[in-house]
């Protein structure tokens, strides 16, 4: 069998370590990246179940101020727990306060709101 002999004109230099670096620099900007986009994602993802909390103590808040039952309790509507707390308004004024506050997971506070509305039992 013959020999064949590859003779190189120039020199090799070895670049294996600056090879490396140029990777692991590559690695590091596309990881950076991705966690800029996971980042986003969550934190959108939150908005979205704040307005979700907030369109769910709306109903409930309208509910309330339909039912002649108003007192406080804990309600727990799809992955929220919704706590409602009624007091008088004022004293002898046939007025209530209802505040609603939904909480999710690690009892994280995702929405509040209140309202001062008309206690129709106690209506003259």
């Amino acid at each position: 069998m013959a020999k064949i002999k590859i003779k190189f004109r120039g020199r090799l230099s070895a670049s294996s370590l600056m090879e490396a670096v140029i990777a692991m620099v590559i690695m590091v900007l596309v990881f950076g990246i991705a966690m800029m986009i996971y980042t986003n994602v969550t934190r959108l993802s939150l908005s979205v179940r704040k307005i979700r909390a907030q369109a769910i103590l709306q109903e409930l808040l309208y509910q309330t101020a339909k039912n002649s039952s108003k007192d406080n309790q804990y309600i727990q509507v799809d992955e929220f727990e919704i706590e409602q707390k009624v007091s008088p308004f004022g004293s002898g004024t046939g007025l209530i306060q209802i505040e609603l506050t939904a909480f999710g997971e690690n009892h994280q506070q995702l929405a509040q709101l209140q309202q001062i509305i008309s206690n129709a039992n106690e209506a003259h």
